[in-house]
């Protein structure tokens, strides 16, 4: 391809920036040409040196990797030689050992579509119905890599790169309000069909009803001035349609977290899906700066300030639900890092939905309705401690109940609750606003983390006159809680009087229900765990879980009542050894105890409560 007409896939629509009150409204707009725009920074194709597409275009090999050995399409060296590379690129498994001529394009193709059953077609030899092309839009292909085939039966047939792009085929399904068949095609066999096919921009009005991404909240701190300047600059078309499109990605593919990071040539978006990072795009490093600029206007930031990490909080509706978005901002040495927490009402759990046993169920929600002491969930960062007390409180939330909770930030909002956040700026420390909270006569009071000594004892002596008081620790067991209150300075006679239970937990990915087998335990491979439950499972990979195995997340737990022992240990200030051992003798399951209960029922597997519980 000659260098003047080199082309990239454009993102699916241009969008336009409105500004009423100073409340931002984004709007979906007729896509136009993209054929002038930069393409110098972008990452070129493994398949060809002259097609410019998007890196991450095929799909996952995921857990068929060592299948490919087995098949002889390559050898162990081969494989071990490119996961290292992948290590150390962040590459697709299968992109690496394309680029380094292990393996063919096609090869690799037959192969996923023989693994997926998903069929494989070559466009080369293929040919396309000029109708159909009216059907989809040349933006929304050149999006997501892929061509119309045909219409069948009412059915649109669709070559992809990567057929288990669910965001590509919500976006059909949306648009054009049909079953989409999907095939399996060589993106650059598809990049090629695209040129020649579409040789003028399409519009569609199919296109308007595609995901809008509102924005809710107001942007603060801006003049006029300042406003003028960098709407010049970051609310260019190109750089809130990127926004946008990696936000509304990121909800279809239920991700907790954004990640959008420069790097020393280019910046990269990661998604946090069941709490594992998975990369989703690599940018030209020149927009890095302007789509960082873009989230700072929504969440009103400082947008001059690059030196410092700011905080702030946006709202905004993607496919008409309301989405609460936390942006933390972070210097680093290639430029600002940005972090995006979704955070979503729907998401709420009820306590049915954390994955208690039945008996543990029944006495934690005793614990939780009690109507005076302190209850404590504990772990790591990430653990799931915050949802738990959300469902908590959502259980016990009534008129009748006076419920106030202080919150570092305040994730999720709870109608009938009110909500405080912690400002340090102002002066609104967990323990200054407790004391105040105090104040106003609460019946619960739940504490988003306990810190220093002074919040320690306030909650302590809360709980004994008369309020329930709930909380997290940073701790790794039940018994750990309670050594940590007691050096943080809370007296051991007024802690065994207050303490009604304490929680540990962490969370481990579920096994995708679609795709879930049974394996042959061997404890030479798997470690201690395969010695100690009679069956375990795993999940080989299919298009619902995208060739990971995995779908959602659960908990698993240990959970400690404080009972007349229990209080005595504590008054005596024994050791968390002791405590452990009584409650094992009153037949109390540990965290791993509990992992394996749910390795053995098919939840998870022995890899991911290995895992979460291998530094305990």
């Amino acid at each position: 391809m000659p260098k003047s007409s080199k082309k990239i896939v454009c993102l699916p629509t241009i969008y336009e920036l409105h500004q009423k009150k100073k409340a931002f409204i984004v709007k979906i707009m007729p896509p136009t040409p993209c054929q002038n725009l930069p393409i110098t920074k972008l990452r070129p194709s493994p398949y060809n040196s002259e097609a410019m597409v998007h890196p991450h275009t095929l799909p996952s090999i995921g857990h068929f990797s060592h299948d490919l050995v087995k098949e002889g399409l390559v050898t162990k060296d081969q494989l071990a030689v490119a996961k290292v590379s992948q290590e150390n690129l962040g590459e697709d498994l299968g992109t690496v050992l394309i680029r380094k001529g292990f393996l063919s394009e096609e090869k690799l193709l037959q192969f996923l579509s023989h693994k997926l059953k998903i069929p494989y077609i070559a466009l080369a030899t293929h040919p396309i119905e000029s109708a159909i092309l009216r059907e989809v839009s040349a933006t929304l292909a050149k999006r997501h890599l892929l061509i119309p085939l045909r219409k069948n039966n009412g059915k649109i047939e669709v070559a992809m790169a990567n057929p288990l792009d669910t965001a590509a085929l919500d976006d059909l399904k949306l648009a054009y309000h049909t079953e989409i068949v999907p095939y399996l095609a060589s993106p650059h066999e598809i990049q090629q069909a695209i040129e020649k096919a579409y040789t003028t921009e399409q519009t569609d009005e199919a296109l308007k009803r595609v995901a809008v991404v509102e924005t809710i909240t107001e942007g603060v701190g801006l003049s006029g001035m300042e406003f003028k300047k960098i709407q010049e600059i970051a609310s260019g078309p190109r750089v809130i349609a990127a926004v946008n499109d990696l936000i509304s990605k990121a909800w279809s593919e239920n991700a907790s977290d954004i990640h959008i990071e420069p790097l020393k040539d280019q910046s990269r978006a990661r998604f946090r899906i069941d709490g594992i990072l998975n990369e989703r795009a690599v940018l030209p490093k020149s927009m890095h700066w302007a789509i960082v600029s873009r989230l700072k206007i929504m969440a009103g930031l400082d947008i001059a300030e690059h030196r410092i990490p700011q905080d702030g909080r946006v709202r905004i509706r993607v496919v008409g639900r309301v989405l609460d978005m936390r942006i933390s901002t972070c210097p680093t040495q290639y430029g600002e890092k940005i972090v995006l927490r979704l955070l979503s009402k729907e998401a709420l759990k009820n306590i049915e939905d954390l994955g208690f046993a039945k008996e543990d169920r029944k006495l934690f929600t005793d614990m939780v309705t009690k109507s005076h002491g302190i209850f404590l969930a504990t772990g790591p960062t990430g653990s799931g401690k915050s949802t738990t007390l959300y469902a908590a409180l959502s259980r016990i939330n009534s008129p009748e109940l006076n419920i106030i909770s202080i919150e570092d930030p305040i994730e999720s909002e709870i109608d009938g609750v009110a909500q405080v956040a912690v400002n340090p700026k102002t002066g609104l420390t967990f323990a200054s606003i407790l004391r105040s909270v105090l104040r106003q006569d609460p019946d619960v009071i739940m504490i988003g983390e306990i810190r220093d000594a002074e919040t320690a004892n306030i909650a302590i002596r809360a709980a004994i006159t008369g309020h329930l008081v709930l909380s997290t620790l940073h701790t790794n067991t039940a018994a750990g809680a309670i050594s940590r209150l007691m050096d943080l300075g809370v007296e051991p006679f007024l802690l065994s009087s207050a303490l009604q239970g304490v929680l540990a937990q962490r969370l481990v990915r579920k096994i995708c229900k679609e795709c879930r087998e049974a394996i042959l335990l061997n404890p030479d491979k798997m470690g201690p765990y395969a010695k100690l439950v009679k069956k375990a499972f795993r999940g080989k990979g299919c298009k619902q879980c995208r060739l990971t195995g995995y779908s959602g997340r659960i908990g698993i737990f240990e959970l400690a009542p404080v009972t007349d022992l229990i209080r005595q240990l504590i008054y005596k200030r024994s050791p968390d050894i002791d405590i452990e051992k009584e409650l094992r003798q009153m037949g109390l399951k540990d965290i791993r105890q509990d992992g394996l209960r749910k390795i053995e029922e098919g939840i998870t597997t022995i890899e991911e409560v290995l895992r979460v519980t291998e530094e305990d």
